[in-house]
């Protein structure tokens, strides 16, 4: 398995937000994995769960927004430049 992975975290330094790039030589897929968020305050976690289990969904879903750090742009820019 190939593990030719890069991994960035947001300019803001907040560990809900990450990235990881991936490239599976054996597929010839590219993978892009974002951290999602998770709650840990329980009463946050269950307002979440009933509402997601009585059918409640955003109709402009769920956003996040991930900044990249201006020494991370080169790193991911050769990351793509060898999988292209």
């Amino acid at each position: 398995m190939n593990k030719d992975i890069e991994f960035f975290i947001c300019d803001c330094y907040s560990y809900e937000h990450q990235l990881f790039f991936w490239y599976n030589e054996d597929t010839k897929m590219f993978y892009v994995y974002p951290h999602l968020v998770t709650h840990r305050n329980f009463f946050k976690r269950l307002w979440k769960g009933l509402k997601y289990a009585f059918g409640y969904s955003s109709r402009f879903g769920e956003w996040d927004q991930f900044i990249f750090k201006s020494q991370d742009l080169e790193k991911l820019y050769k990351f793509l430049e060898t999988h292209k």
